[in-house]
């Protein structure tokens, strides 16, 4: 239930939520993560969430954390 955005640039609802211009090139890669769900919107959720409804371990999301900014590499 939980996507991962991996976000090297401004664009759609990040640039709004925070105001920046799309395009903009952010200081480095920043993860984001959503609980899938069209009847709520997708809202963000934290790294927290995922693992307080067991969703994932703490060791499960340090390595999708960093498989995902491997990933993001290339």
């Amino acid at each position: 239930p939980v996507e991962i955005i991996v976000r090297n640039v401004a664009a759609g609802t990040f640039s709004k939520r925070f105001g920046m211009e799309e395009g903009t090139a952010l200081p480095r890669s920043i993860i984001e993560y959503c609980y899938k769900s069209d009847e709520l919107g997708d809202p963000l959720i934290a790294e927290e969430h995922v693992t307080a409804f067991g969703w994932a371990t703490p060791q499960d999301m340090d390595e999708i954390m960093a498989l995902s900014l491997r990933i993001n590499d290339y």
